[in-house]
């Protein structure tokens, strides 16, 4: 089987399966938070592991899979206020506290040690292995609470906007959107670089093999989807249909936005895993997903650029009022 034909594959059953799990539940969304929780915080933070180590670096292998699964444990408690943790007021004091103490701890941990050769190297990979997948892990909870009517004090999750504490179907169909803008234009971009690509190679060490046709054929392609998306959960044009609908309740440029942002920062999020894996000298982070390589060479850019769409749609709330 080729690698097209392996990614053919792959995207033909997963993608429907990721559809569905970010509907079902809708009050909590267990399903996709627990296989995110598992496979990306918890084995995608082992993979993240394993780069350092080919780089010579020994750090221990339970510590960023488990400050990273902290941080997603946290925030989905507060996504669905399990227990009642939004009420508790010092709640986001402690979260505060023990992640400093962690950084504290990563800054210091090797005072005792004789050999000091890759002391720092030690704490900027810890401190990115955190940033990288720890963050990311915080903010989507999150996306999938986000309510496009305005909400009472009472009812929102606190330090965001009209985001609730609990899962909601805007929230939902955003999940949608961010997946059709982040693997359309990868999936776009493989496909005319493939078929356009071979005599326009950008000539990038990083990835040899990025053409402008994959580039720009990518870049475009999702302005397409984007507007598919508007008109089936944002318009009545299809309200006929079912599952298509007037469900969300944006301005319709507030969708354009995120295809023009985000055709510059998908290429950028895939260059960043591979400048990642290039400095280990290996080529995928690992080999589970047919077709893919590692869990973090199918999850990269979303990981990369999930915190900016999540804010991106705050500053939307905050200006729209």
């Amino acid at each position: 089987m080729t690698n097209f034909q392996s990614r053919l594959l792959l995207t033909l059953t997963v993608l429907p399966t990721v559809f569905a799990s970010l509907f079902f539940p809708m009050s909590n969304h267990i399903i996709v938070m627990l296989v995110f929780g598992v496979a990306v915080t918890v084995f995608g933070s082992y993979e993240f592991n394993s780069l350092i180590y080919k780089k010579g670096i020994d750090v221990r292998r339970w510590f960023i899979p488990t400050v990273n699964t902290f941080i997603y444990l946290f925030a989905y408690s507060v996504s669905i206020n399990l227990f009642g943790i939004n009420q508790s007021g010092v709640c986001w004091e402690i979260f505060v506290t023990i992640l400093l103490g962690i950084f504290m701890f990563v800054y210091a941990r090797d005072i005792f040690k004789s050999d000091l050769t890759h002391s720092l190297e030690k704490m900027a990979y810890t401190i990115l292995g955190i940033i990288y997948i720890g963050v990311p892990s915080f903010f989507l909870p999150f996306l999938f609470n986000v309510s496009s009517t305005p909400l009472p004090a009472d009812e929102c999750t606190p330090i965001f906007v009209n985001v609730a504490s609990h899962g909601t179907l805007t929230g939902s169909l955003l999940a949608v959107f961010f997946i059709v803008l982040v693997w359309g234009n990868d999936i776009f971009a493989y496909v005319f670089g493939m078929a356009f690509g071979r005599s326009n190679v950008i000539g990038l060490t990083v990835s040899p093999k990025k053409s402008w046709a994959g580039y720009i054929g990518g870049y475009f392609l999702v302005f397409f989807f984007t507007a598919l998306f508007y008109i089936m959960f944002d318009t009545e044009l299809l309200a006929f249909i079912p599952f298509c609908g007037d469900f969300i309740g944006f301005d319709w440029w507030f969708y354009f936005v995120f295809p023009a942002i985000t055709g510059f920062l998908v290429p950028a999020g895939d260059l960043a895993e591979s400048v990642i894996k290039r400095s280990a000298n290996v080529k995928d982070s690992g080999n589970v997903i047919l077709g893919r390589g590692g869990l973090l060479d199918s999850v990269d850019t979303l990981l990369y650029i999930l915190p900016i769409y999540f804010m991106l749609i705050q500053i939307y709330m905050i200006v729209r009022g």
